[in-house]
């Protein structure tokens, strides 16, 4: 027989603290939530999966936190290995808050109080009326019997004649040895019914085929019996709890230094993320350019060195330009002019020394110098000409021209800077919201990106072919770029405990759904970053899944539906599904009820 102790001193309404466990609490919290509770006896609710209670640590320091708290705890649950350990302790049980707890002897006992049912009852009171009567045990009888059997088997042989002679009829080849073994246990329990007292019990023993289809008619239906009214029988608890929407937006700053962050006040530490990836593209160059011959020639440049100075030296080097009409020549092979400012070699080195007033004007020096048109084309090509030059080099006076020959033209299609210039655009545009999905995606879990902190540089452009090279005809230019994608993380988690913390919801509710927050308007300034948190959420009645468990478990469906009315507010509808329609209770197996809350905008 089960032996429990039984803790008399315990009334399901006598003052107790009933305390719900949640999953996620430890110890510490358990033991600070027992050390506050106001009266003697304290209930402990633990959850569906309480890893805190599979510890056998972990119930000695509730026992002896509660001992010296001046407390009683009490374990309300009916998980087998949770008993188990809390009969170590001697820590009392109860299934429910309305019945007396017990504390097991031994660690085994506790279990099998928990499961005995109406007829292990019956029985185990049976066994105790024989014991009282001085009758023997069914155990015993069935040892005496096993006895008897040995002691006596003639005399079973000659009360089971009949039936081994038509066991031997039926023999097969396996031999009657055999056989005669496999019947005896059959003709013993037919015997046995056939000479007792119930009618029924006597019709089955004279009809052996009866007896085994009987036989297992039982076994198949107390088996669906068991599947249908003890594993099958599950319910699904919907509550859709009425709700309330609201939109959360708050200034906040942020920090790049972690021993500066205060997320109590809204300051949040960030850390720059990076990624560089190389881009092509291809691009349609739209420059043109003439590749033909440059037409080249002589110019000829005169200097008037004054008679009164000591003469001098002008020099027309490689690079000197001279344009004339628009178009420039670049001085090929130069020269110099150059007068020692002798008046009486003026004969020999002034060209205009024979002419009349020769002095006033100065002497005349020339010299010849070779050019060639600066671009390519066929308007270089002109006449000889004195008028309408001029130069990069100071102080040459008179200009004249050879006739500037051999130019030709031949247009090509060729890369421009402004080309480049609208590719690079282009990349960014093309690449930014490509650059910026995989760089959030690189992201660590836990880890929230500012998208409005997202920055895209594009740098080290290279052309091919190069600003004012050919391209070729049908094909198009590329262009290679170096990406550079910046973007400012942070924790998620704080962040959403900031919203939680800072969102004004009225007394008894809780946020259940929160879209995706946003930084708007992030903005690094003189005294740091700064931005607008922002989001929407959907709140309702704090509700929670064990809360509603212990409230229901074993009571009827129409009852349970009251009570969950009755002791939670802000629930809109119940809705109370059986796994099978004959069940018409909750269970009281917490792990075969599932609840699920659900809300709506």
């Amino acid at each position: 027989m089960v032996a429990v102790n039984k803790i008399m001193c315990y009334d399901g309404n006598m003052n107790k603290d009933v305390i719900y466990i949640e999953p996620e609490e430890d110890i510490t919290d358990i033991i600070a939530k027992i050390e506050g509770a106001k009266s003697k006896v304290v209930a402990l609710v633990p959850p569906k999966k309480a890893g805190v209670f599979r510890s056998i640590v972990n119930i000695k320091l509730i026992t002896k936190s509660a001992a010296g708290a001046n407390k009683v705890v009490v374990l309300v649950t009916t998980d087998p290995s949770i008993v188990k350990l809390a009969a170590a302790t001697k820590m009392p049980v109860t299934k429910d808050l309305k019945t007396a707890p017990v504390i097991p002897e031994n660690e085994d006992e506790i279990e099998d109080s928990e499961t005995v049912d109406v007829d292990d009852e019956a029985e185990i009171e049976a066994e105790e009326e024989s014991a009282e009567d001085g009758e023997p045990s069914e155990e015993k009888d069935e040892e005496k019997d096993g006895k008897e059997a040995e002691d006596e088997p003639e005399k079973e042989k000659v009360e089971d004649s009949e039936d081994l002679e038509e066991a031997e009829e039926e023999e097969t080849s396996k031999g009657k040895s055999d056989k005669k073994e496999d019947k005896k246990p059959a003709k013993k329990s037919a015997g046995k019914l056939a000479n007792s007292n119930n009618p029924v019990l006597e019709w089955i023993g004279t009809h052996k085929k009866a007896d085994i289809a009987i036989c297992s008619g039982l076994v198949i239906l107390i088996i669906v019996a068991i599947w249908a009214f003890a594993i099958a029988p599950a319910v699904t608890i919907t509550l859709k709890l009425e709700t309330v929407t609201g939109n959360f937006s708050e200034n906040v700053t942020f920090t790049q230094t972690l021993a500066d962050e205060k997320v109590s006040e809204g300051k949040f530490y960030i850390e720059e993320k990076k990624q560089e990836s190389k881009s092509e593209v291809e691009f349609e160059a739209t420059g043109t350019k003439n590749v033909g011959d440059k037409a080249s020639g002589k110019i000829k440049v005169t200097h008037y060195f004054p008679i009164d100075e000591e003469g001098g030296t002008v020099t027309i080097g490689d690079g000197a330009t001279f344009t004339n009409s628009g178009l420039t020549y670049t001085v090929t092979s130069g020269a110099s002019v150059h007068w020692d400012g002798d008046v009486t070699a003026a004969a020999k080195d002034c060209e205009n020394y024979s002419t009349a007033g020769w002095k006033n004007k100065g002497c005349a020096v020339s010299a010849t110098v070779t050019v060639a048109a600066t671009d390519s084309g066929s308007k270089y090509n002109i006449a000889s000409t004195s008028s309408g030059w001029s130069s990069s080099v100071a102080g040459l006076d008179v200009i004249t021209n050879e006739a500037m020959t051999g130019g030709s033209d031949k247009n090509v299609t060729v890369v421009q800077q402004s080309d480049i210039d609208k590719a690079m655009t282009s990349v960014t545009a093309e690449n930014e919201s490509e650059n910026k999905k995989k760089l959030i995606e690189s992201l660590e879990e836990g880890q929230f990106a500012i998208e409005s902190s997202f920055k895209q540089t594009v740098s080290d452009p290279v052309s091919s072919p190069k600003v004012g090279e050919e391209v070729e005809d049908s094909k198009k230019a590329k262009l290679t770029v170096t990406t550079t994608s910046t973007i400012f993380v942070m924790d998620e988690t704080k962040l959403k405990e900031f919203i939680e913390e800072k969102a004004k919801l009225q007394e008894g509710y809780k946020i259940y759904t929160m879209n995706d927050p946003f930084v708007e308007n992030f903005t690094n300034t003189d005294a740091g970053y700064i931005g607008k948190l922002k989001t929407s959420y959907v709140a309702g009645s704090t509700i929670t899944e064990n809360e509603v468990v212990e409230t229901v478990k074993g009571k009827g469906i129409g009852t349970a539906k009251r009570d969950l009315s009755d002791n939670f507010s802000g629930i809109k509808t119940i809705t109370i599904d059986t796994s099978v329609p004959w069940v018409t209770s909750v269970p009281s197996n917490a792990e075969k009820i599932t609840v699920k809350i659900n809300t709506e905008e």
